[in-house]
């Protein structure tokens, strides 16, 4: 019965439920894959718009360097979830691969709950540093920096959103047999 699951399952060792997490995940990455890819190009042609009016052109647009550095600012945030969820962010791996299966799923947790934790923590504090936009606007564009500011409050709830989501299914990781580890 235990192999039925995983093979009703393929490619998943986390049972149904870890299954459908697995696969909306997926669908997150995917739509937040394509977003930062369109923030990095859409930077390369507000630069390439900037280089080519200095050069070919009397004056240079002045909100093309305010737009790259908002369009960079996203281009993190909506890149923060998948460092998260592929385990590229900043941790001590020194001795990480001397640790035994249970005892590196142990770390693995601990790291996501630590990460996910103080994202939790900041994300109120950073609700309230947005609020401060609300009256500005930026100098070439126009727009209420809220916007600009709200970027923190994405990047924390989306750490904290795949550092659970990376919790879950750890608890939920089968092994070949298709018994929880």
């Amino acid at each position: 019965m235990a192999g039925s699951q995983t093979e009703k399952y393929p490619g998943s060792h986390v049972g149904r439920v870890g299954y459908y997490i697995q696969m909306l995940v997926k669908l997150l990455d995917g739509i937040f894959a394509v977003l930062a890819v369109s923030a990095l190009l859409a930077i390369a042609v507000v630069v390439i718009i900037q280089i080519v009016s200095r050069f070919l052109l009397p004056t240079s647009p002045i909100w093309t360097e305010e737009l790259s550095r908002y369009l960079f600012i996203y281009l993190i945030v909506m890149s923060s979830g998948l460092i998260v969820r592929k385990n590229l962010h900043v941790r001590l791996e020194l001795f990480q691969s001397a640790l035994s299966p249970f005892w590196g799923k142990v770390y693995d947790i601990f790291c996501h709950l630590m990460v996910g934790g103080f994202a939790l923590y900041i994300l109120p504090y950073s609700i309230k540093y947005a609020q401060i936009g609300r009256w500005q606007t930026s100098p070439a564009l126009e727009v209420p920096m809220y916007w600009s500011f709200l970027s923190v409050c994405f990047f924390f709830a989306l750490t904290a959103f795949y550092s659970f989501v990376c919790i879950v299914l750890l608890f939920l990781e089968r092994d070949d047999q298709g018994v929880l580890r």
